[in-house]
This record gives structure tokens, C-alpha cells and sequence, in this order.
């Protein structure tokens, strides 16, 4: 097998204002009418986004041009022209696994989805699932493996997305997770979501969902509001902060000094705690604190 041959449509241009001329690619593909759609935009606002004509105007439009130009010189003239490009054996596959990928991801999407609105998977499986890059991947890659010409497609896809569904739990790292997708939901006056999220509807009070967050992860929303949170090392003698000793030869034995006790401390005479500012901060009554 050699090399192919594949029939690609460009849309460029070309204007000048007198002050400033450009010249662009602004789409290629292989199929024309997306480019179609971009060009007759240019027309109908007279490419008004590249170059500002006043006055008379003279424009022609057809299926695969625009073109105008005004009594002081300055024109905009934009086509989609046609070009095959010749791509070797290799790349050609490559292509083609890409755009497999492509269509076993969208399969799976809606695989998703239709377990969602079933009721089959639970709120924050589906969220945490919906969009992960890693999580697709683990799924494309386990369903390669699964994949037999004998098993109904279907089977195959309750079996490899069933797998992954069991295996996952709800710990920290996921719920960190979670926060971020959150964090894109946007919010109204009165402090509600404007979206459905993890099972909690459009209008819910954010307050509620930062009561989920509290309840599952192990340091509390407090946590993931604030993120990494400042920690001071304390002597567990006294509880006075620790500095760390400046003597290079002590300090690989005794890492620490406590100025109250005035001694040098092991690592395991001491412990982390956090910082006094931020120790008493709840976000919610009955929230836990850090």
C-alpha cells in the first residue's frame, strides 16, 4: 500500500486598509462547508473583524469567494481553494487510530450518560468520570484488550466501563478533583449554582454542596477552599514553635531547636500543627476546622 491522497479545502485572504495590510490562513479542512459558513460571516459583516471600509462598497459573493473593496483603496478578498496533500502509509494509520479513538470516545460518552439518566451510576462517579482525560484513557485502553469480534459491542462496553465504575473510590484525590470541576460552575446573586452539578440541580444554594465536600473529604471544605495551608513545627514538649538549627553538624542529627527549652530537638520531639491565623476558620457552622 502507498502512499494516499487527501483532497483538503483552505479558506484565506487578503486586505489592505492603506495603513496596514494582512494576509491569513484561516481554515483548513476536509470538509468545505464549515469553511462556507466562516466565509459567508465575513461577507455578511463586510470583513469588518480584518479591515473598516466606509462609503461605496463593492462586493462580489459566491459559493467559494468574498471579495470588496471601497472608493479609497482598501479591499478584503477572501477564497476557499482546494489542495491535495499526499500522506505516506504511516501517517495515514495514524490518522485512522486517531479518529477511532475519537469515535470509541464518543461511544463511551454516551454510554455514560444513558447510565446517568438511568439511574444506573451514582452522582459523583459520573461527574468525576465525565471528562477525565486519564480516566478515558484506562477505558480505551482496557476495551483494546476486551474487544472480541464474538462479544456483542455492547457487552463488551458494560464489561470494561463496569470495571472501571467498581474499582473507583471516594477519597481525597477525587473530591480534589471534584472542587475543580465546582469551581467552573457558575453562581448567581443569591449564591445558587446555575447548573446541574453532581446530582445537586440548577438552584441548589452552593452552601449545600459545600456541606458534601465537608462530609467526604478527610480535612473538611475548609481544605479545599484555602488549599495548601501554612504548618508551623512545634515542640511537643511545650508546644513553642521549632527553628530550624543553623549548626550543620548538629543539624544532621538534630534537625530543630526549641528556644523555650533552649535544646536541640530530634524530629520526632516535634510535630506540625497550623499556623495560629488560620487555625480557628470555619466556613459553615458545624463545618470541621482545620
Amino acid at each position: 500500500m502507498g502512499n494516499s491522497k487527501v483532497l483538503l479545502y483552505v479558506l484565506h485572504g487578503a486586505w489592505d486598509s492603506q495603513s496596514a495590510d494582512g494576509v491569513m490562513v484561516l481554515g483548513v479542512s476536509v470538509d468545505i462547508e464549515p469553511l462556507q459558513k466562516r466565509l459567508d460571516e465575513i461577507a455578511e459583516s463586510k470583513a469588518g473583524e480584518f479591515v473598516e471600509m466606509c462609503g461605496y462598497i463593492q462586493e462580489e459573493h459566491g459559493e467559494r469567494y468574498y471579495e470588496a473593496v471601497n472608493v479609497s483603496g482598501k479591499y478584503a478578498k477572501f477564497y476557499i481553494t482546494e489542495h491535495y496533500v499526499e500522506l505516506s502509509e504511516s501517517l495515514m494509520g495514524e490518522i485512522s487510530r486517531d479518529m477511532e479513538k475519537l469515535d470509541r470516545s464518543r461511544d463511551v460518552e454516551e454510554y455514560l450518560r444513558n447510565l446517568y439518566d438511568g439511574g444506573s451510576v451514582i452522582p459523583w462517579v459520573h461527574e468525576y468520570m465525565d471528562g477525565n482525560e486519564e480516566v478515558m484513557e484506562e477505558i480505551l485502553q482496557l476495551f483494546g484488550k476486551a474487544e472480541d469480534c464474538n462479544t456483542p459491542f455492547n457487552t463488551t462496553m458494560d464489561i470494561v466501563v463496569g470495571s472501571v465504575i467498581k474499582s473507583l473510590r471516594l477519597d481525597d484525590e477525587k473530591l480534589e478533583y471534584l472542587w475543580e470541576k465546582f469551581g467552573d460552575i457558575l453562581i448567581d446573586d443569591d449564591e445558587c449554582i446555575l447548573d446541574d452539578f453532581m446530582g445537586f440541580e440548577c438552584g441548589t444554594h452552593r452552601e449545600i454542596v459545600w456541606r458534601w465536600f465537608d462530609e467526604h473529604h478527610s480535612k473538611g471544605v475548609v481544605h479545599l477552599m484555602l488549599g495548601p495551608v501554612p504548618e508551623k513545627i512545634v515542640c511537643k514538649k511545650c508546644g513553642t514553635e521549632v527553628r530550624p538549627e543553623e549548626d550543620e553538624e548538629l543539624r544532621n542529627e538534630y534537625p530543630y531547636y526549641c528556644p523555650e527549652c533552649d535544646e536541640n530537638k530530634y524530629s520526632f520531639e516535634c510535630e506540625g500543627g497550623v499556623t495560629d491565623e488560620y487555625k480557628d476558620i470555619v466556613p459553615l457552622p458545624g463545618c470541621q476546622q482545620l
